[in-house]
């Protein structure tokens, strides 16, 4: 994945989301193999699915 530069003018908002403990280890894990924190993880996955449905 790769790491994008962030804009000065980038406003953020937390949301909460509940997810199964297993998926929370896979995420951890995978997160702290590939050297990404969790937010990045998040927000690609978002981004490559919106990609996917808005072609």
């Amino acid at each position: 994945m790769e790491k994008k530069p962030k804009s000065e003018t980038t406003k953020f908002k937390p949301i909460n989301i509940m997810l199964q403990e297993d998926l929370i280890k896979r995420i951890n894990a995978f997160c702290t193999k590939q050297e990404i924190t969790i937010h990045e993880f998040v927000t690609d996955a978002i981004i490559e699915k919106l990609n996917l449905f808005y072609k």
